[in-house]
């Protein structure tokens, strides 16, 4: 079983709301998966097949094709996707005491308080440590094999499926939803990762010191220093040649199959053209603003140069990342740091026309002084896709003709 919290951007809301989704997804041996906890035949339901390729765990639902890739660590004990991190939970025979609570992203929330045999749900979260609480319900349990059995105090009974980890007490997964210790603990376990955040009473101040200190970690004044650059990368058996000058605002993206050049766009200012060969055709305004993100997001968007235009809100922590909103430039993109190591380990991009967009980072090599990821994952809609980096060209000097349209 992994399970993991994403904090996702909200497309109806100007103000860059956040909604929280919970992924959670139990695995079997025979490379079946169900994601639906919260049913009755879960122990048997299947929801889709998987596979394991190094550290890729890509998933297809039966449903209607869709794909989703979970980038797992070493251990397998975690794992990143997009805005969210995974647990790995294990198949439960036991009940970590605590209380346990989730909250909603309308606000309403609600806990289960555990110990020795004993439970206590309530609706308002008064109740910590089992104290008495009058709209709470409580009686007793038992569990077997990730079965959770309550039994109320008045003969209801009520089933459902169970997850905990040995090693990861923060969190238990009942019925599908994700249950996060009580607050008081978490707000130690946050001041003691990131005290930074712990320290600030100002969401953009605590946002933008999280930004900094990814600028530094990701080369500091090596990023800053970065006035050109060229990539090259591999996707669905296209090569992606990018070039940009950040000083002039021009981005140059050419696709190629086997060697064939198929087209070619550039963008500078607020206008391009693209070129497929036989003519030429003007960039449209949702296609500029897919290019300027070469400029203004991602790794480029840490410099220091572009961190003097933007605005960063720091939105939610969990476990090991923070989330971070920032507008530059008219685009709104989400941050997610690693609170251990400050690196960008994911970027959310919210789109009113083409949706949510995910780049998860991974395989991270310093070139130039400059930590830079060399694998990406790109979750959009239904599918995922893997983006390899072949190469990457720092501060190459561009001759006039680099920008010159093809005869």
């Amino acid at each position: 079983m992994y399970a993991g919290t994403a904090y996702e951007y909200d497309q109806t809301s100007d103000a860059g709301e956040m909604v929280r989704t919970d992924y959670v997804f139990y695995f079997r041996p025979n490379s079946s998966f169900c994601s639906g906890l919260d049913k009755p035949d879960w122990q048997k339901k299947v929801d889709g097949t998987y596979s394991i390729t190094g550290n890729q765990l890509k998933m297809r639902f039966l449903s209607d094709g869709s794909e989703k890739i979970i980038l797992l660590s070493v251990t397998g004990e975690t794992g990143q996707s997009g805005a969210a991190t995974f647990i790995r939970l294990n198949v439960s025979s036991a009940v970590p005491a605590g209380f346990y609570k989730y909250i909603r992203s309308s606000g309403k929330q609600d806990g289960f308080y555990f110990t020795d045999g004993k439970f206590k749900r309530t609706a308002t979260l008064s109740t910590v440590s089992g104290g008495s609480n009058n709209s709470g319900e409580d009686g007793s349990y038992t569990i077997n094999q990730s079965q959770l059995s309550l039994k109320f105090a008045n003969g209801r009974t009520q089933n459902y499926s169970f997850f905990s980890s040995n090693e990861k007490k923060s969190l238990v997964v009942i019925n599908g939803d994700i249950y996060y210790l009580d607050e008081e603990e978490q707000a130690k376990q946050v001041r003691t990762d990131n005290p930074v955040a712990a320290k600030a009473a100002d969401v953009l101040e605590a946002g933008m010191n999280l930004m900094k200190q990814a600028n530094q970690a990701h080369g500091g004044k090596a990023l800053d220093g970065l006035t050109t650059l060229k990539a090259v990368m591999n996707t669905n058996n296209l090569t992606l040649t990018m070039q940009a000058d950040f000083t002039r605002q021009i981005v140059r993206l050419e696709s190629s199959l086997q060697g064939n050049t198929i087209l070619l766009e550039q963008m500078e200012g607020n206008s391009g053209w693209s070129f497929d060969g036989n003519g030429y055709a003007p960039l449209s305004a949702q296609r500029v603003t897919e290019l300027k993100r070469y400029l203004f997001c991602g790794m480029l968007g840490l410099k220091s140069d572009i961190l003097a235009k933007s605005t960063a809100t720091l939105q939610t922590q969990q476990y090991d990342l923070s989330s971070v909103m920032v507008v530059v430039n008219s685009i709104r993109a989400g941050y997610i740091i690693s609170n251990r190591s400050n690196r960008l380990e994911a970027l959310v991009i919210a789109d009113p026309l083409s949706g949510t967009t995910t780049f998860t980072y991974s395989d991270f090599k310093k070139t130039g002084n400059i930590l830079l990821p060399y694998t990406e994952i790109m979750q959009a809609g239904k599918h995922a896709q893997t983006i390899s980096y072949e190469s990457y060209d720092i501060n190459p000097s561009f001759p006039a003709s680099t920008w010159a349209k093809p005869k």
